[in-house]
């Protein structure tokens, strides 16, 4: 029972630093982020187990965090309460063409990564984007003004 223990507050422990660090940050990690998230699988992975490195332990370890996993998945999918809490909504960046800087601080977003999302979505301009939205899982969404296609892939597009 103290391995579910352990593994339930490393497991709470990373939700909210991950839902700290903010949507843009987690989907373009740096090459020094991701050892960074490497490392910090180095220093927690002994204090799972509490130094038993049994098959069983190690077995009972991962179908614990699967668990987790699991319900974590279906409480996003049933409950708007626990969705709030663990998964950040949508953000807008512009609308009508301009910058939403105060949500652009909030996400920490910088004006040159909006330009360059807009520029592979094939949009020249601001004025052209009726709105641009930064996902849940970091990826930026624009609408045009105009009402012509973004480039975007289709499973990407804002309908």
């Amino acid at each position: 029972m103290e391995i579910v223990i352990r593994i339930a507050c490393v497991y709470g422990l990373l939700t909210l630093a991950f839902r700290a660090l903010g949507k843009r940050q987690l989907s373009q990690l740096s090459p020094f982020e991701l050892v960074m998230l490497l490392l910090i699988a180095e220093i927690v992975a002994p204090s799972l187990t509490a130094g038993d490195e049994s098959l069983t332990g190690a077995l009972f370890g991962a179908a614990t965090l699967l668990c987790f996993a699991v319900v974590d998945s279906v409480l996003s999918y049933t409950s708007k309460r626990f969705r709030q809490i663990a998964e950040a909504p949508p953000t807008i960046l512009v609308r009508q063409g301009r910058l939403i800087t105060e949500n652009m601080h909030k996400d920490r977003v910088r004006p040159d990564e909006i330009y360059s999302e807009m520029h592979k979505a094939g949009i020249e301009r601001l004025s052209q984007v009726k709105w641009a939205f930064l996902e849940p899982d970091g990826q930026m969404a624009f609408i045009r003004a105009d009402s012509e296609d973004t480039g975007q892939s289709p499973e990407k597009n804002v309908v």
